[in-house]
């Protein structure tokens, strides 16, 4: 008998499908199509004779992962039509001699243009005799979008394979073709599919989208879109999925940017009469056809809060009600109206809804090298992130937010500001859990004689949701991967506030305040919810100054004699503006410089440094952006 064969396959770009998005939808519907033809791709390996050895999705016939089971015909019985990735781009399978790597890649390919044609049938087709060569820019790009790689070969039997994937990207053999005339708004490097030029064809460029946007529906195309086929097929992608891959996708259930930073406001304000004034207005005369555009968001934390929890995010904030461009059919009298019913609304709560929201994305910490230690099996990596991975979903509901994809190692989620620290400490948790329930006593030892660790890092964007959805995504991104990781030494959190005008604060640390000690983003929480907001500001306002003279210049190292503690505690009393209480001015500036020393990944904080940045994340999470980040 043929000695089964080791086969490593990866489908991508990955960044370049998933995180150019303008809606949340698209960020959800990116991540979850690449999930569903990475599946594809494992299916051609099940119906082979192969078995996928990473990550653990079961077997042929015990399949565990809920979106292989739909893939593979036999659904789980608990989650019978999957709305999350659970998949990720890139997995090892042990496969027979004789197996061939391309059925890999035709069935990911057949898949994906089976999406793309009922795409083209249902919403492009009727509208295509209005473009110019239409036809022909959607085939070469459906045709060529997708680069996938493997590696098939003899099992080495010292792990090396691992690197196998990452040395075949370096002989790179994908090249999309040239991209020419005006580009998407969506992907700026691919044609937007009318084919006019826009300089001189602009009447007949409008006509097009016009057209496609009747077919879509507006909710689908916004009035400024002209996508490419593959934005196209990621924003129209959930109306043909019942048919194209055998179950719904519930795409109107995506909250968006301006909603979620709404979440908590909401929350206290859907049984005040004046919500139900404010609705009632909104009603006079006929309800704008967008007023409801929310539906319904599944976010736990907002179930039976009634109409007023389907309304349009941007009905909540001051700024975007009071914009005559973003809502044109409201007329004056009523935009009036609804304004000082918001006034009193606000009022009533106590403050207005805050303008920022929180993207988390996480990802664990040398994976590769762990699966390369000799004293490590493989198979128990893969156990314990399928452990992790089935409880993401529900540690992010708890927390008010959806889960955007979570595979692997790997999580993207949107949250509310106020519950996203929390939400990031207890995935944390979960994914130490999984592999000390999985390990145990069999944890190996490192060179230091202490056992070998596994860790997670993450990014976490606090961002105004007027910032497009691609410049948080990158900011995530550039958090975990250049700071967290590699600035901080992994194992770490970076935190960063993001506005349509760049980024305003960037913090990072260690999670724990010393090895096994209280977790760090529990100060910044406990310290955010001692400050009031006015006083949060009067405090704040000098603490720059203040950080300046403990540090000197560009530096977060601190003079030698100076008490930083002593400093900070007769500001803090004097921006009280009476006599306060000095024991509990004294544990108020302890917590806060926790938060502001230097401290890597797993080991203890640098006392003698001292970071701004900490006490301006606290001033931020204290009055949750409202008045303070523009």
């Amino acid at each position: 008998m043929d000695k089964d064969k080791l086969l490593h396959f990866t489908l991508g770009p990955v960044q370049g499908f998933v995180s150019q998005a303008r809606r949340t939808r698209d960020l959800w519907s990116g991540s979850f199509l690449l999930s569903y033809l990475s599946g594809q791709a494992m299916r051609a390996v099940l119906d082979g004779g192969g078995k996928i050895a990473f990550p653990d999705v079961g077997g042929q016939t015990n399949v565990t992962d809920p979106l292989l089971a739909a893939i593979m015909g036999h659904p789980l019985s608990t989650d019978e039509n999957p709305q999350i990735g659970s998949l990720p781009n890139r997995f090892k399978a042990e496969v027979p001699d004789d197996f061939d790597p391309k059925r890999c890649r035709d069935a990911v390919q057949s898949r994906w243009q089976e999406i793309a044609d009922a795409i083209w049938e249902r919403y492009v087709a009727p509208v295509a005799g209005h473009g110019k060569g239409t036809k022909e820019i959607w085939k070469r790009q459906v045709e060529s979008f997708w680069e996938m790689s493997w590696v098939l070969g003899e099992d080495p039997g010292d792990r090396s394979d691992q690197r196998w994937l990452d040395l075949r990207k370096n002989w790179r053999t994908h090249h999309p073709p040239a991209e020419p005339g005006d580009k998407c708004t969506l992907m700026g490097s691919w044609q937007e599919i009318s084919g006019y030029v826009r300089a001189k064809e602009r009447d007949a460029q409008k006509e097009f989208w016009n057209e496609l946007r009747q077919e879509s529906g507006e909710l689908n195309l916004g009035e400024h879109e002209r996508l490419c086929a593959i934005a196209l097929i990621k924003r129209l992608f959930p109306g043909v999925a019942e048919d194209a891959i055998g179950w719904k996708l519930e795409a109107s259930t995506w909250p968006s940017t301006p909603y979620m930073a709404a979440v908590p406001w909401i929350e206290e304000a859907h049984e005040r009469s004046e919500a139900e004034e404010y609705l009632n207005i909104l009603q006079e005369d006929g309800t704008p056809r967008w007023a409801f555009g929310e539906y319904d968001t599944k976010l736990p934390c907002l179930r039976g809060a009634g109409r007023f929890a389907k309304l349009d995010g941007n009905l909540f904030h001051k700024t975007a009600l009071d914009n005559e461009r973003a809502m044109p059919e409201l007329s004056a009298q009523k935009r009036e109206k609804l304004l000082d019913v918001l006034s009193k609304l606000n009022r009533a709560v106590g403050h207005p809804a805050s303008p920022f929201y929180a993207l988390l994305l996480m990802d664990g910490d040398r994976l590769g090298s762990l699966l390369q230690h000799d004293q490590i099996d493989p198979k128990d990596v893969s156990r314990a992130l399928a452990r992790f991975t089935e409880g993401v979903d529900e540690i992010v509901g708890e927390h008010c937010g959806r889960t955007v994809y979570a595979g692997g190692d790997d999580v993207l989620a949107l949250l509310p500001l106020d519950r996203a620290l929390s939400a990031a400490e207890k995935l944390r948790e979960r994914f130490l859990k999984s592999f000390d329930d999985v390990l145990g006593v069999r944890r190996p030892k490192g060179e230091d004689g202490e056992p070998i660790r596994t860790t997670i890092s993450a990014g976490l964007v606090f961002a105004h949701y007027n910032t497009t959805l691609r410049s948080v995504m990158r900011e995530a991104h550039r958090l975990l991967d250049e700071v967290a990781k590699d600035k901080n030494g992994r194992d770490s959190l970076a935190v960063s506030v993001l506005t349509g005008s760049g980024r305003t604060v960037e913090w990072v640390s260690g999670w724990e305040e010393s090895p096994g000690g209280t977790l760090i983003a529990r100060h910044l929480q406990n310290l955010a919810s001692s400050f009031d907001e006015q006083f949060a500001g009067r405090f704040f306002y000098n603490v720059r100054e203040r950080f300046g003279v403990l540090t000197g210049e560009d530096d977060h190292t601190l003079i030698p004699g100076l008490d930083a503690e002593k400093l900070l505690v007769a500001e803090y009393l004097k921006s009280r503006e009476r006599e306060g209480d000095r024991e509990a001015a004294e544990a108020v500036i302890e917590q806060l410089l926790k938060v502001c020393r230097e401290r890597r990944g797993g080991e203890p904080a640098d006392e003698g440094t001292l970071d701004v940045s900490g006490a301006m994340l606290v001033r931020f999470l204290a009055t949750k952006g409202r008045g303070v980040e523009r």
